[in-house]
């Protein structure tokens, strides 16, 4: 049996990747591109994309990412990595449906 790491996501970002089938999400920390498995969703398909440092380098990945601006998403990042001088990452998660959970 492999190990499939897991990501969790606030319940109505999960949502939002269930039924949009992609989600763009910021970590602050580095993680490895491949298959994750998202509570509530199933099987997805993890990449990172870029380093993230300020809101304008979330202009063009705000529509998928389950918030209505980047100003709301950049206030909801900060909650969760407080610390401007850490690293953080842009990831797109692509939910795989037939591997769907009920």
């Amino acid at each position: 049996m492999t190990y499939v790491p897991r990501m969790a996501f606030l319940p109505e970002l999960g949502s939002f990747l269930k039924s949009n089938g992609r989600i763009y999400t910021v970590r602050g920390y580095l993680l490895p591109d491949g298959p994750v498995y998202v509570n509530g969703v199933g099987s997805c398909e993890r990449k990172r994309l870029r380093r993230v440092s300020v809101p304008e380098d979330l202009t063009d990945f705000v529509g998928e990412s389950g918030f209505g601006t980047v100003e709301a998403w950049w206030c909801k990042i900060r909650e969760f990595v407080p610390d401007v001088a850490r690293l953080m990452y842009l990831y797109e998660v692509v939910y795989d449906e037939t591997k769907r959970v009920q």
